[in-house]
């Protein structure tokens, strides 16, 4: 079949419909597209959107599930959104028709037929637009009779990501380029990072084919769906995908499917999107935004656009502590984004940061051969090195016990709800604490006197360690026993994270003291963003290091002078749920 266009259509100045310090755009899904029948209708409706945002460029989409859109359509949608002056991008879903099955069912890449379309789809689409996104279904689960043939010996992972840098190289971006040398080929990535190399999502090798990449930072129910998302995830793969691509990652984008149990929750994802400094923030889709169902979403973006767009120029760039995803690995699902639910800001990386100060490392880390060595080195070298349960199984065949310290995870559990904690740098306990709830984590046994409890789980004339240290070369190992139940962590009481988080944070300017589920975001001009996952208000305690001893609101203009106790510069106050506190750290108030 060959669906080529021809003509494409000359651009116009756009993109002066934005915000001062991002772009707000919509994905236009192309059942959406084709159910415009009437231009003028259309606008009227449309009218609503653009009374409470300022939208800046949109994604008309020309493929997806079985369904093309007819040029003529897309042509007249295009001169609709450029005579507003709003700039236009093309989109292309990469999938097939639902099946009886259920599930996503994206194309089968090993199929000539089916790949000969694809390509014909994106000339077609090459032919209309200087800029093309794919939305995140261009990955393969596919295991029909010719993908097992050509997987062979190979593993599917292997086998999958192989199979789409071909595709990536040949049909999408070769394809696009030999009809319009000038488009731009976006591939967007989804919010599921743990998971892309069993799908073909190629991270080390995409977007060297691509000009740009997207992030999904969409945060579903984190309990009542099957993504197992904490609402952090939303700020964290933004920045993962910065890392991953400087400079050409080219924003963020979120819906509100199956987080509209609230609307804080809906909420939250355009905040952390924005907090992770995205460049352009993608609302998902053009027909949600105007269906009753999610008819609150359109107020409720704009307001949050105009309320972030006040302050977002007077913040930095994002920092935090360094963490090592190497690309391709996985473990410990999505471990970082319960730490960073905790109140401690985490940049991750697919380099290991071997400049860092501070180090995390899940068990996705010890997927790298040489991580013990690296560790090593950073010790050496005075960094201090944290790093969980999971991690430290797993680089048990690294040399972990030869090359650091003697520490093994048992196959024994314990289940605990009562905490003793070291004043002393782990010769004594100095205090205990109790949690609301049973918390079972694995046994680790460690040597006497050479490795250093901090923090301990009481059993019965037992206890087992929660927070270990080793003092190594010039700096510290540290060692985080991680619940059974990841989310058990937020169970942790408050003298418990106080202690953690002053591991994490041992070398930031600020420290928050509070239950869980806080978030810190930390930007490198003295800037800080408080945001509460939990819906109630609660009492915060800031912690100002480094000579600061007060802060200014960036929304109120006020400033927030601290008080001394033990020996700290400490803010306390009452944070309200959903609601962002904006700071700039101050010296000598």
């Amino acid at each position: 079949m060959n669906i080529e266009g021809n003509n494409r259509s000359p651009d116009k100045e756009f993109g002066t419909k934005s915000y001062n310090n991002f772009k707000a755009a919509i994905y236009c899904p192309v059942g959406d597209l084709i159910s415009i029948t009437d231009i003028e209708l259309f606008a009227k409706k449309f009218e609503w959107i653009e009374k409470h945002i300022n939208i800046g460029k949109v994604y008309l989409e020309t493929y997806r599930q079985g369904v093309i859109i007819p040029k003529d359509q897309i042509v007249k949608l295009i001169d609709f959104f450029k005579e507003k002056g709003i700039e236009i991008a093309g989109g292309i879903t990469t999938d097939r028709a639902p099946n009886e099955e259920g599930g996503f069912n994206p194309l089968c890449y090993t199929n000539p037929d089916t790949v000969q379309f694809l390509k014909d789809v994106v000339k077609f689409t090459a032919s209309l637009f200087d800029e093309i996104i794919l939305d995140d279904f261009y990955f393969t689960n596919c295991r029909c009779s010719s993908c097992i043939k050509a997987k062979g010996n190979r593993s599917w992972k292997d086998f999958r990501l192989e199979l789409m840098k071909e595709i990536s190289e040949k049909i999408i971006v070769g394809a696009a380029k030999a009809v319009n040398p000038n488009v731009k080929m976006i591939i967007k990535y989804p919010n599921w990072y743990e998971h892309y190399q069993e799908t073909g999502y190629n991270l080390e090798e995409e977007p060297k084919i691509f000009d740009g990449i997207y992030t999904g930072t969409e945060t579903r129910n984190p309990m009542y769906t099957q993504q197992h998302l904490p609402k952090y995830l939303s700020y964290f793969n933004l920045r993962y995908m910065e890392n991953v691509a400087p400079k050409r990652n080219g924003g963020g984008w979120y819906d509100p499917f199956e987080c509209s149990y609230n609307l804080t929750s809906y909420a939250e994802q355009a905040y952390l999107t924005l907090f992770a400094k995205a460049k352009e923030v993608m609302m998902f889709s053009l027909g949600s935004l105007l269906d009753p169902e999610f008819s609150l979403c359109v107020p409720l973006n704009g307001q949050i656009f105009m309320d972030l767009d006040s302050y977002l120029g007077d913040i930095g760039e994002p920092t935090g502590i360094a963490t090592y995803l190497p690309y391709h690995s996985h473990g410990e699902d999505y471990l970082h984004n319960y730490i960073g639910m905790l109140g401690i800001p985490l940049e991750p990386y697919t380099k290991y940061p071997e400049d860092a100060k501070t180090i995390f490392l899940t068990k996705s880390a010890a997927m790298d051969k040489d991580i013990v060595f690296k560790v090593a080195k950073s010790l050496e070298n005075g960094a201090d090195v944290i790093v969980t349960s999971g991690f430290l199984e797993t680089a048990t065949n690294l040399g972990f016990q030869n090359v650091l310290a003697n520490v093994t995870v048992t196959n024994r559990k314990a289940s605990i709800n009562n905490y003793a904690y070291s004043n002393d740098g782990g010769i004594a306990f100095g205090g205990c604490e109790e949690s609301t709830k049973s918390i079972e984590i694995p046994q680790i046994e460690f040597q006497t006197n050479d490795t250093w409890e901090l923090i301990a789980g009481f059993g019965e004339d037992n206890n087992f360690p929660i927070l270990l240290k080793i003092i190594y070369g010039n700096g510290h190992l540290y060692i985080l026993t991680i619940p059974e139940d990841y989310g058990d962590l937020y169970n942790y009481p408050r003298k418990i994270l106080y202690i953690i988080r002053s591991i994490f944070l041992k070398n930031s300017p600020v420290m928050l003291d509070s239950v869980s589920k806080i978030g810190l975001f930390l930007y490198d001009n003295d800037c800080f963003i408080l945001h509460s996952f939990i819906p109630w208000y609660d009492e915060v305690c800031l912690i100002l290091r480094n000579g600061y001893t007060a802060v200014k609101d960036l929304v109120s203009g006020k400033i927030i002078k601290s008080e001394i106790e033990k020996g700290n510069y400490v803010i306390r106050f009452r944070i309200p749920p959903g609601i962002n506190k904006v700071f700039k750290l101050i010296k000598n108030e």
